[in-house]
């Protein structure tokens, strides 16, 4: 009949055969990290890129829209300042 001791012995790997297989898991591992690390840093490059434009063109914007309407965007100025100077005061 069969024991099932000898034949889990035989099939038992030597410490040679865990040895290679920790390396050849920690290598994956480097090359798993390697390729994760790269995905997120060209995203983060993206996402910084993104911003940036999203920034000028704000800029671009606001600009246009004081350069087309210089009096409302004084006025508009002006009531900000007595808002926030008549906030200060009371603080």
């Amino acid at each position: 009949m069969n024991d099932p001791l000898k034949s889990t012995k035989k099939d038992a790997p030597s410490a040679d055969d865990l040895s290679q297989q920790i390396e050849n898991l920690r290598a994956d591992l480097m090359k798993l990290t390697e390729t994760i690390s790269d995905d997120v840093s060209g995203e983060i490059r993206k996402a910084g890129r993104q911003i940036n434009q999203t920034g000028r063109d704000a800029q671009a914007t606001a600009t246009n829209a004081v350069v087309g309407h210089p009096l409302t965007a004084v006025g508009i100025a002006a009531g900000i300042g007595l808002l926030l100077g008549m906030m200060a005061r009371k603080g």
